[in-house]
C-alpha cells in the first residue's frame, strides 16, 4: 500500500469543489451533507486504497478493543469515507463562510486550564495536531483573546483543495506554511512568532515526505507505528510549551476541543505521550481517524 504522500487527491477537482460550494451557499450545509451520501456511494467503489486502509484499521482497532475487553466498533468503508467527506464540508464552512457558526465544546481538565493560562498571559505555544478529528475547524473557535496561528501543511499533496481554501478563506488569523520549505530561516521566524505569543501548529502523525526514514516506532493500538521525529524535534527546539490538540466532531456542526500538555525532556518520550493522547481519543471517536493509508507497520496483521 502507498504511503500518504504518494496518494493523490480523489474527487477533488476545482470544478467539483466550486460546484459543492455553490450548493452549500444556496441550500446550506445540512442539505449538502445529505447529497454527499449519494456522492460517496458512487466514489467508494473506485477508492480501493481508502477501502483497504479502512478495513485494515478496523481490523486492528477491533483486535485492540477485544484484547482490552472493550466494545468493538463496526466501521464500513462507506461510513468512514462519508464521515471524512462531511469533515471537509465543515472545514469549508469554518474557514470560508463568515455566516456559518461552528459550535464548540471544551474538554475541561488541568491541561485546558493551563492552556488558558498561557493564552491569557500571551505565552506562545507549539501545538501538535493530527489527522484524527478536524483540526482545521479550530480557526472558527473564538474564546476571548484571538491568537495568531502559524500552521504547517504538505501543500503539494492536496494542492487542489488547498487552492480552493485560499480562494475563499476568511480565517485572517491563520497563516499556512508548506512543510516542503522548512529551513533555518523559517525556524527562526517561528521562534519569533512564539515569542510574540502566537501559536505554531504542525501534524505529528505522518512521516516526512522528504525524510521518510526519520521516525520513531511507537506502540499504537498494540501495533508498531511510525511517527515523524522532525515535528517533535522542531517543537522541542522552540523552547515553548508543547500541547497535543484534537478537535472532534460530537454531532452535526458541533466540535469538542481536547488538549494535552507534554512536558517530557526527550523527543521519544514526547512522541509516546502524543501517541497515548491519540490512542485514548481514537477509542471514543473511532470513525474520525482520517489516515487513509497504511499507517500501521506492515506484517502485523
Amino acid at each position: 500500500m502507498k504511503n500518504w504522500h504518494q496518494i493523490h487527491e480523489q474527487s477533488a477537482g476545482k470544478t467539483r469543489l466550486e460546484l459543492l460550494w455553490i450548493v452549500y451557499k444556496i441550500f446550506g450545509i445540512k442539505f449538502l451533507k445529505f447529497i454527499l451520501w449519494f456522492v460517496c456511494l458512487f466514489i467508494v467503489p473506485f477508492a480501493k486504497p481508502a477501502r483497504n486502509a479502512t478495513k485494515r484499521y478496523t481490523k486492528i482497532l477491533n483486535a485492540y478493543q477485544k484484547s482490552h475487553k472493550l466494545q468493538q466498533t463496526k466501521i464500513s468503508p462507506l461510513s468512514h469515507i462519508y464521515t471524512f467527506a462531511c469533515s471537509i464540508m465543515d472545514k469549508m464552512a469554518a474557514n470560508c463562510d463568515k455566516h456559518q457558526k461552528i459550535k464548540f465544546a471544551i474538554h475541561k481538565n488541568k491541561d485546558w486550564t493551563q492552556f488558558q493560562k498561557y493564552i491569557n498571559s500571551n505565552t506562545g505555544m507549539f501545538l501538535i495536531c493530527s489527522h484524527l478529528g478536524n483540526i482545521e475547524c479550530l480557526s472558527a473557535f473564538e474564546d476571548g483573546k484571538k491568537k495568531k496561528m502559524h500552521a504547517f501543511m504538505q501543500v503539494s499533496q492536496n494542492s487542489t483543495f488547498h487552492a480552493f481554501m485560499m480562494r475563499h478563506n476568511i480565517a485572517t488569523n491563520t497563516t499556512i506554511y508548506p512543510t516542503e520549505n522548512i529551513d533555518i530561516s523559517v525556524a527562526g521566524k517561528m521562534y519569533d512568532n512564539l515569542q510574540n505569543g502566537d501559536l505554531v501548529m504542525m501534524a505529528g502523525d505522518r512521516t516526512s515526505a522528504t525524510n521518510s526514514n526519520k521516525f520513531e516506532t511507537v506502540s499504537f493500538l498494540d501495533k508498531n507505528c511510525r511517527f515523524p521525529i522532525g515535528t517533535f524535534k522542531f517543537a522541542k527546539s522552540m523552547s515553548h510549551p508543547i500541547f497535543a490538540i484534537c478537535v472532534m466532531n460530537i454531532g452535526g456542526e458541533k466540535y469538542k476541543i481536547y488538549v494535552k500538555e507534554i512536558q517530557d525532556k526527550s523527543v521519544p518520550d514526547i512522541i509516546k505521550k502524543y501517541a497515548q493522547f491519540l490512542e485514548k481519543l481514537i477509542l471514543t471517536y473511532p470513525k474520525q481517524w482520517f489516515n487513509f493509508f497504511d499507517f500501521f507497520v506492515s506484517g502485523q496483521d
